[in-house]
């Protein structure tokens, strides 16, 4: 299969610890990370911004709301970071990484089947490009519980029996990427 199919991680899958992202980016200081709290977000935007304020204040009505999702949906990587799969997701991650310098809320590339079992992602820009970046792994489809199943929805298993749930933009490209797997 040589057409490439445009996939993401799965949203609930967890971003990556800054230092295992490609560079080791250096750690944020206190006051940054601080401005980041969301009641510290809504002080400072009301003033300014009533819908910068709003927008603070409902931060932690939006992670409450993913991990629902996280619950409906069961995990999305399983192994850890050190596994198959987390080397897998921290290629898309770094992908992303490298391009953009910053954590992006969804990481996604294109997903190449090479051969039955060997599957290759690249990000998704500069397609014509040989020298683009690429992570390949030998991996299959794994089958997903019945109540989490979704068509769009395709879990990757690896070698050393790690797994990875990715997300495909639509339907007909799920089914396309399950049947070359195989």
């Amino acid at each position: 299969m040589e057409e490439e199919i445009p996939v993401r991680l799965s949203p609930y899958v967890r971003r990556p610890p800054r230092a295992l992202l490609p560079g080791s980016p250096a750690r944020e200081r206190l006051r940054t990370r601080l401005g980041r709290f969301f009641v510290v977000r809504f002080l400072t935007a009301l003033p300014d911004d009533l819908a910068d304020a709003v927008g603070a204040l409902l931060d932690p009505f939006e992670r409450v709301l993913r991990l629902a999702g996280r619950l409906a949906h069961g995990p999305a990587l399983r192994g850890g970071w050190d596994s198959e799969a987390g080397r897998f997701a921290l290629a898309v991650f770094g992908f992303h990484w490298t391009h953009w310098r910053e954590e992006t809320a969804g990481p996604y590339g294109t997903l190449t089947v090479d051969a039955p079992g060997k599957v290759t992602v690249r990000p998704p820009w500069g397609r014509g490009d040989p020298a683009r970046e690429s992570y390949a792994a030998p991996c299959a489809p794994r089958r997903v519980p019945r109540l989490r199943r979704r068509r769009a929805r395709v879990d990757l298993v690896f070698a050393d029996g790690s797994w990875l749930a990715l997300r495909t933009v639509g339907r007909a490209d799920g089914a396309r990427l399950r049947e070359a797997l195989g």
